[in-house]
């Protein structure tokens, strides 16, 4: 039976200053040096330091702060100000260059500079990050590399689109949605996924995007967190979870725990009692992907 209720969203568990510098929890690679994760959800604290996917830092535990931290709290917001030599959505950069995020002072993404095209990669293709602090990659003019992993000592990711449009109204091409996070700084396209079906690459956990409204392959920090345990972040959680608050789970040793998701429409219903399937979003106003997304969480 569905149980109806404010939007899950409420429970998300926003964190402290020191939890929103973090982007989501592990973004983008492992190492601390990529948690600016160019391609790290942000996204609970938004899907690495979860960056952008390159990185761990995509705040999402990557190293990346999502645009909306409060309505995700996936990817928490940068704590410094960025200063930008040019804009990611404009690519304002000379003829041979293109607008990426970076860190200007060695931690997460905060900034965006102009650096040299030095490869052709198109949208899909694998691709070679130079890391946070130089922000550089193997990827075409048009795009960036997103949700590198360390293999065998490379950080490894794969190429998409920036973003076009504006910060207001950001356009992606069909199927992909415009990931916004750390204040702007990482603006990039990326494919929507399902988070019942978990529809990633390994390596990645389909995560809640707060800032876009939808769900996008993230980097799953560390090993990622079971069902039931304490999380920080959207991306702490193993892939199939939500970092949810603690209140709205039957015991949580935590302001905030990881809830696995289910089907609203399922019956007999999949949580375990006394936990119920309640439904993600507010009624009317699910994405249609996601119309019987629900997460196993004590009923009002």
């Amino acid at each position: 039976m569905r149980t109806t209720r404010n939007s899950v969203l409420i429970l998300t568990a926003f964190f402290s200053l020191a939890c929103t510098g973090k982007e989501e929890a592990t973004e983008g690679t492992t190492s601390s040096d990529t948690n600016a994760s160019m391609g790290t959800e942000d996204e609970v604290g938004t899907e690495d330091e979860v960056g952008t996917g390159e990185g761990t830092g995509e705040g999402e535990g990557e190293g990346e702060g999502d645009e909306d931290s409060t309505s995700s709290g996936f990817v928490p917001d940068t704590d410094m100000a960025a200063v930008n030599d040019c804009d990611p959505f404009m690519q304002d950069c000379p003829d041979g260059e293109k607008c990426v995020a970076y860190a200007s002072s060695g931690g997460t993404w905060d900034a965006n500079k102009c650096v040299a095209v030095t490869g052709t990669g198109a949208v899909g293709d694998t691709c070679v990050y130079g890391g946070a602090a130089s922000g550089t990659d193997d990827c075409s003019e048009e795009t960036v590399c997103w949700n590198a992993q360390d293999i065998e000592g490379v950080l490894t990711g794969t190429c998409f689109d920036f973003c076009g449009g504006t910060a207001e109204n950001p356009s992606c091409e069909d199927g992909t949605t415009c990931r916004i996070v750390n204040e702007g700084t990482i603006t990039v396209c990326l494919p929507d996924c399902d988070p019942l079906f978990q529809d990633c690459m390994d390596g990645l956990g389909c995560y809640y995007s707060g800032g876009s409204n939808t769900f996008q392959c993230i980097i799953v920090a560390g090993g990622g967190i079971p069902t039931g345990e304490p999380c920080g972040f959207n991306n702490d959680c193993a892939p199939g979870n939500y970092c949810a608050d603690g209140a709205a789970l039957e015991s949580c040793n935590g302001s905030a725990c990881c809830a696995s998701f289910c089907d609203i429409n399922e019956d007999p219903g999949p949580c375990e009692e006394p936990l119920q399937c309640v439904a993600f979003f507010d009624e009317g106003t699910a994405p249609p992907m996601y119309d019987t997304l629900g997460l196993c969480i004590l009923p009002l």
